[in-house]
């Protein structure tokens, strides 16, 4: 578990230690044996990158059915076409989802909910990251980078607590994996002013700075899911942990910066340090299928590693807990709190 590995996170948190990982760790292969016959999965953002190589991983493991979550249906069903005539056994669906929406995230959670009966795996992919302030079009009108990577993101994942949770005298726990990033890593708390809110202090545009932004959103995503498996999903219901896949090119990720420069930048970098995203969708494979009850609430790529560094602190303890009451409050208006309560440990 990622909360005993408090004394590497330091080293595990710099630079030097994430490039050589990038440039000399071996990507491990998907297990010959793993199988997924029968199985209904979930990923979203699963029309390009990652999300469609990970989608490709679980078809060829033999998933009966696959849900891709998109933004755009077109765009969704180009992709899928291609993986309808290679896997033709399978049921493949392609459902809208825009995180920068709320009201799209609960009809997408309700529609699971009504027509999957059992969810066996969900990966939460997608997301992205903004150079200028925006503010999305619904609810509280939260920055976007915040709202997709972080509220909308926890918000599904709540939702489908109850559908992965085992059914019908199953034992097998169901898996979900959110993905966070290694930017998180070394990653400093938000800094609070008086009388805001630990999310208002990130909705401010005096402070908006991009990339720091991305890695802010993705440092509390960790602590939504160390918070929710310590404290309410129990590993034998669903295994929940987060997954980094590292830089990896020829992803979408750079598609919502505005700055040709940043652009120009991050694609120099993911040339030079990328992984390809069939070897870096392997760590969603892993993540959320090889990786058992001991990543639960962890950081993962293909095995448990540490928290980001602010996670250990007993500042970062207590900012933990407040975010995890302003969360809840946030998303309230979707009945987050009623659905906790039915899936709570005993």
């Amino acid at each position: 578990m990622s909360a005993l590995l408090e004394k590497d996170a330091p080293t595990q948190a710099g630079m030097l230690y994430n490039v050589r990982r990038q440039l000399f760790q071996s990507v491990p292969p998907v297990p010959v044996d793993l199988r997924l016959d029968g199985k209904t999965v979930l990923v979203t953002g699963a029309n390009v990158g990652l999300g469609l190589a990970c989608a490709r991983y679980f078809l060829q493991m033999g998933a009966a059915r696959l849900v891709m979550a998109v933004r755009s249906v077109d765009k969704g069903e180009a992709a899928a076409s291609p993986l309808r005539k290679d896997f033709p056994s399978a049921q493949i669906d392609v459902w809208p989802l825009d995180l920068a929406r709320p009201s799209s995230v609960t009809a997408f959670a309700a529609r699971c909910v009504a027509d999957l009966g059992r969810l066996h795996v969900a990966v939460l992919n997608a997301g992205l990251g903004k150079e200028v302030f925006e503010r999305t079009p619904e609810a509280r009108k939260r920055e976007t980078t915040l709202q997709v990577n972080y509220l909308s993101t926890a918000l599904l994942a709540l939702l489908l607590l109850p559908v992965l949770k085992p059914r019908d005298g199953s034992t097998e726990a169901g898996r979900l994996t959110l993905i966070t990033s290694d930017a998180a890593l070394g990653e400093k708390l938000p800094v609070v002013p008086p009388g805001k809110t630990l999310l208002d202090a990130l909705d401010d545009p005096a402070v908006f700075q991009g990339f720091p932004q991305y890695a802010k959103t993705k440092l509390i995503l960790c602590m939504f899911v160390a918070k929710l498996a310590a404290d309410i999903v129990d590993p034998a219901d669903v295994i929940v942990n987060t997954c980094n896949p590292g830089a990896t090119k020829g992803t979408a990720f750079l598609t919502d910066i505005d700055s040709w420069v940043v652009k120009a930048v991050m694609n120099t970098l993911f040339a030079v340090l990328g992984r390809h995203p069939e070897d870096a969708a392997r760590a969603y494979v892993h993540a959320s299928l090889v990786l058992g009850a001991e990543s639960h609430g962890s950081f993962t790529d293909w095995k448990v590693r540490c928290w980001p560094v602010a996670l250990y602190s007993e500042c970062g303890r207590k900012t933990m807990d407040q975010l995890w009451e302003e969360t809840l409050e946030e998303l309230g208006f979707a009945g987050v709190v009623d659905v906790l309560n039915a899936v709570k440990r005993k």
